[in-house]
């Protein structure tokens, strides 16, 4: 494992969307992907893992997780990716405090990996 690669954690309960975006971003990332949402927590605070991808709707027990990730484990960048609502606005001006990114879906591959790149060298937050 080259020391020098940043460590990504992405979640989804969609396995092929797991397989398919640690394809993407293994030349750049040691990405690691789980399908199991209770993972989550413990996966983040015991691997020292730069950035956590968290592809769900911003529910009350994402928030919840966001939250103690952020509070436990504040090198963690996180970024949410879900089909983007408008009756998740409240959620995600909830949420939005506790990430750095928020990807609509269908999302550009090319727009993630710009922005993963600028997430993991600095902190800011933004909605593509």
């Amino acid at each position: 494992m080259n020391p020098e690669m940043k460590k990504i954690l992405f979640y989804s309960p969609d396995f092929n969307l797991c397989y398919s975006l640690q394809a993407f971003l293994q030349d750049k990332y040691h990405v690691t992907t789980s399908t199991d949402f209770s993972v989550l927590k413990s996966l983040a605070q015991n691997n020292n893992f730069d950035l956590l991808i968290i592809d769900s709707e911003p529910t009350p027990k994402v928030e919840e997780l966001c939250n103690e990730i952020k509070n436990s484990s504040s090198h963690i960048k996180i970024v949410l990716t879900y089909v983007y609502s408008k009756n998740m606005n409240d959620a995600e001006r909830r949420i939005r405090n506790s990430v750095s990114a928020i990807f609509y879906k269908p999302f550009d591959l090319s727009d993630i990996s710009r922005t993963l790149k600028e997430i993991v060298t600095k902190s800011h937050h933004q909605t593509i």
